[in-house]
């Protein structure tokens, strides 16, 4: 049996301590991020599955990054997630590509309807919303936030990425019942050149229509999309407006490898 030195095992269980450590610091992060109002570190500790001591020291480590901040013992996000988050934005090709497209929708398609143009990238089985650009007469109630996040499988922007997904992966995401009652929907998104629509199961009363941004190299990269009231008579397949996403999504994607 062979023994490892002294200096190789401190470093070896050191990088494994620094790895715990970072994923347990980001579960905190998750749990405040998806909260609906600050927590106490015994509550975290508790939806975390960590001793209090633990979550303590992760907390206070995070307060001196700015990551978190504390109100009478109560935690929540700081604003140094703000500033990652930017960063990752202004680096995201897609986004910087699909911003010309998405205007000119405004002003074209959109105009003066109250509707909301959006674009959006899968992040686990999640939909997430990276960029809006709305209209004046747009209900500030439906004007979807940077950040916004909604189940995958139920919006049009989530369909029509998953569409391109392999079926494997899908499954993985959704479990197999949901995933074999979803793939006609995923059929009829690839028959219809990436466009998935929407009918309320997102957020009630509001309707959308997306087209995928496939790169290249066939890859889902994000989705494209209009969502509002009054929009029963342009989520068809083949509408105008379908047509005019499924162009913009047709045109970026080339622009990927």
């Amino acid at each position: 049996m062979s023994v490892q030195p002294d200096g190789e095992r401190s470093a070896g269980l050191s990088r494994r301590s620094v790895v715990q450590s970072v994923s347990r610091a980001f579960g905190l992060l998750n749990l405040l991020r998806d909260a609906q109002a600050p927590m106490s570190v015994l509550e975290l500790a508790r939806a975390a599955g960590l001793d209090r001591t633990v979550v303590h020291r992760l907390l206070r480590s995070l307060l001196q990054e700015g990551m978190v901040v504390e109100e009478r013992g109560l935690f929540r996000l700081g604003p140094s997630p703000i500033l990652l988050a930017n960063r990752y934005l202004d680096d995201l090709l897609v986004r910087r590509l699909a911003l010309p497209y998405m205007v000119e929708l405004q002003s074209g398609e959109i105009a003066d309807k109250p509707w909301t143009a959006t674009l959006s990238v899968a992040v686990g089985d999640v939909s997430a919303v990276i960029e809006r650009i709305w209209t004046p007469t747009t209900p500030l109630d439906l004007v979807l936030s940077v950040g916004d996040t909604f189940p995958i499988h139920s919006t049009a922007t989530g369909r029509s990425m998953l569409a391109y997904y392999p079926p494997e992966r899908v499954v993985e995401l959704l479990g197999p019942e949901r995933a074999a009652d979803l793939e006609p929907v995923l059929e009829a998104v690839r028959a219809a050149g990436g466009v998935g629509v929407s009918r309320g199961e997102a957020v009630p009363g509001v309707q959308a229509i997306a087209a995928a941004i496939v790169s290249r190299r066939q890859t889902p990269i994000a989705s494209v999309s209009v969502s509002g009231v009054d929009l029963e008579d342009q989520i068809e397949i083949d509408s105008r407006l379908a047509s005019t996403l499924r162009r913009a999504a047709a045109a970026i994607g080339q622009m990927i490898p």
